[in-house]
């Protein structure tokens, strides 16, 4: 049967997807061995960072455990934001202060602990607001997020309250449901009351600084100086609620009172020996892909390039922080990858092996390879998104990398086939035993 000749793209789209990799690789490689500290925000472990101790600013102020509690979340939530992930934040109830250590930024060039401290801001402001559902692309539009997943766009209306006017939040258990109530000053139980009158049916918007945290819909007016936030909370979820309200009504300001550089625990040096480590492994699996699996080898060479170049890139593109366990997550991704396209290339040479076609063996090997590389790679996935989660500090940089690396080898697996089958195109690429393929001996 004659075989439709290759289009001008399949010729072409193996050097496109080689041009753009090249470019992520170069880009990568350049920041890392020239602008290292410039491209990349490193974790404590490798560059070092901040410890700083907050109380309150006022020495007669006794600020109660749940009130640093609340502080607590409120400081973790600007640390989130700012996507610092390797952090200690601890309470000392002893001193009724609260600990935070958290890596210097990326470019910092004068190792000011004072000017460091700023990035986490004052304490955040609680604030409550009229606010309509919207749509991502709206002007104005900003995002709930709940675990980790976006819950809804919505656009702020109007600003009535701020945290000052209440005077207390206390997760409770109402109706078989969890939630949350809210207790008003005078002032707020006025304010809460004529907005709440105006607005039944409307939905009321609960923001910590520019971050939305909770949204409810307004059933009836709450002029009694109290009121209830119901849904679909966990009992977590509604204590965690409970103590950022708590956060912007306390009743004093908090300052840092002590700070201090803290050394790099592993230092630069470990950094240098890993990545010299890293580039070896990388050499070697190269070689051995390249000789043994050949042409195969050689596409699922190039993807590993792309792996290892394109989390490093994702991860200086959202500013999130590196740690030692963040590349350790790294190297694991890659070794799935690694372990991919193996399972990948023998599944190419099984087919070939069998009579069929080279483009028939190469869309076959992927589909049969397909299943054992998803449940491979989507396992693992659900443990990185638990640790994420769960997890805390340089455990965090360990998950999104997991995650990145992951998602990355997806991507890998459709490029490589792009590759490949383009690659078949060209009459030298097209000898049989560039994938594998051995003649069959003849029994006499």
């Amino acid at each position: 049967m004659r075989q439709r000749k290759a289009s001008a793209w399949q010729k072409a789209s193996f050097f496109v997807v080689v041009v753009i990799i090249l470019a992520i690789v170069g880009y990568t490689g350049y920041g890392i061995a020239v602008e290292r500290d410039d491209y990349m925000r490193f974790g404590i472990d490798i560059k070092g960072g901040v410890s700083a101790t907050f109380q309150p600013a006022d020495e007669d102020v006794v600020p109660t455990d749940e009130q640093l509690e609340a502080a607590k979340a409120i400081i973790e939530l600007r640390l989130d934001n700012n996507n610092i992930l390797d952090r200690t934040v601890t309470i000392q109830k002893e001193n009724h202060a609260i600990n935070v250590e958290f890596p210097w930024q990326k470019g910092e060039e004068d190792y000011d602990p004072v000017a460091a401290i700023q990035e986490l801001g004052e304490i955040a402001q609680l604030s409550f607001s009229i606010v309509s559902e919207a749509e991502s692309t709206d002007e104005g539009a900003i995002d709930l997020t709940i675990d980790g997943v976006t819950a809804g766009y919505y656009t702020i209306d109007e600003t009535f309250m701020d945290g000052s006017m209440v005077s207390e939040a206390t997760a409770g258990y109402l109706d078989g449901e969890y939630g949350v109530s809210l207790e008003f000053t005078s002032e707020g139980t006025t304010v809460f009351g004529e907005t709440t009158t105006n607005h039944v049916g409307d939905l009321i918007g609960i923001m910590m600084d520019d971050t939305l945290i909770s949204v409810a819909t307004i059933n009836e007016a709450i002029t009694g100086g109290s009121g209830y936030i119901s849904g679909s909370f966990t009992a977590e979820e509604a204590r965690s609620l409970a103590a950022k309200i708590n956060s912007g009504a306390l009743p004093f300001a908090m300052e840092s009172t002590n700070y201090s550089s803290v050394s790099a625990t592993m230092g630069a040096h470990s950094l240098n020996v890993m990545m010299l480590a890293g580039l070896i492994a990388l050499l070697i699996i190269i070689i051995f892909m390249c000789s043994y699996y050949r042409a195969p080898g050689l596409v699922a060479s190039i993807i590993l390039l792309l792996q290892t170049a394109g989390q490093l890139l994702i991860f200086h593109t959202l500013n999130l922080t590196l740690t030692l366990p963040g590349i350790a997550g790294i190297i694991l991704s890659i070794g799935m990858g690694v372990d991919s396209n193996i399972i990948i290339s023998e599944r190419i040479k099984e087919e070939v092996n069998a009579g069929k076609t080279l483009k028939g063996a190469i869309s076959a090997g992927y589909s049969r390879a397909l299943s054992a590389v998803v449940d491979c790679n989507v396992t693992t996935l659900a443990t990185a998104i638990l640790m994420r989660i769960f997890g805390t500090g340089s455990i965090l940089s360990f998950s999104y990398t997991l995650i990145i690396g992951i998602v990355m080898n997806f991507i890998s697996i459709v490029l490589s086939k792009i590759m490949i089958q383009s690659l078949s195109c060209y009459k030298v690429f097209g000898n049989l035993k560039l994938y594998g393929y051995k003649a069959k001996k003849e029994v006499e």
